[in-house]
């Protein structure tokens, strides 16, 4: 987005159209690097409003166009379907289970509990004081506290076995020895969210090798990767023995995400 339409959008929206001392001191800020999504304090996200105040990575409309391509496949799955027909029958009140892995913003999540009917989400993330703002942004759209569980961990850390229908997982996978070339564009978001431990599979790896563990019989995972990546996640995708798999686009029609299904 072009700076000038930037401040036309911060006076709009922020401001109502004013002018205002606060609304200059916001307009220097952008000028001197600070994120637009930041100064105006949250963005929409799959329906969802993401509260930014404590400035989690920034939610990315190519991760939104995915999640909601992957919100379409679960509400059209036969599993999805039985369990909302035996709640319309009222003969059900389990929950259709959602896990994100590192979660930050709590984007992917959120989305879910806004798109998916009888829903709960559980969120993992690594940076302790982005538990709080998961839980700033549920509040703010105001979903049921029985709804939703924000944990502080790594990878799987408080996750359960054989627990979960759909596993989300948007991990870091900037290769560490892209820090320098990358960082002047993403200067104002915090590294833990890009960069990953080694060659840019680290925790793709882990993530794969242990979805069977957490997730149901039929269950699914969805998983982002860079799209220079296509290759490399197939084969650890065929190395951890799942069979049925399937990619999504991204608005340019990369592929930069995976379905993987547990039979």
């Amino acid at each position: 987005m072009l700076f000038e339409k930037k401040v036309e959008d911060l006076r709009k929206i922020k401001y109502g159209g004013r002018e205002t001392e606060a609304f200059l001191l916001d307009v220097v800020k952008m000028a001197e690097g600070e994120a637009f999504e930041y100064i105006m304090g949250e963005v929409k996200f799959g329906g969802a409003l993401v509260d930014l105040t404590l400035k989690p990575m920034i939610p990315r409309k190519e991760t939104e166009f995915w999640v909601e391509q992957a919100a379409h496949a679960i509400l059209g799955s036969k599993k999805y379907q039985g369990l909302r027909r035996e709640h319309l029958e009222e003969r059900a009140d389990k929950k259709f289970e959602i896990l994100d892995l590192f979660a930050g913003s709590g984007c992917v999540g959120l989305s879910a509990l806004k798109a998916i009917p009888f829903s709960q989400v559980t969120f993992i993330e690594l940076d302790a004081k982005l538990k709080r703002q998961i839980e700033v942004s549920a509040e703010r759209n105001k979903f049921a506290a029985d709804t939703y569980d924000v944990k502080t961990g790594s990878v799987w850390e408080g996750a359960k076995e054989n627990f979960y229908d759909v596993i989300f997982a948007v991990p870091p996978y900037v290769p560490a020895h892209m820090k320098e070339e990358v960082m002047g564009e993403l200067k104002a978001e915090p590294e833990l969210a890009f960069f990953d431990r080694e060659g840019g599979f680290y925790f793709h790896k882990q993530i794969i090798e242990g979805a069977n563990k957490y997730l149901k019989g039929g269950g699914s995972l969805f998983l982002e990767f860079d799209i220079t990546q296509r290759k490399g996640i197939e084969e650890l995708i065929r190395n951890s023995g799942f069979k049925v798999y399937s990619f999504l686009l991204d608005p340019y029609y990369h592929e930069c995400a995976v379905m993987i299904e547990k039979k």
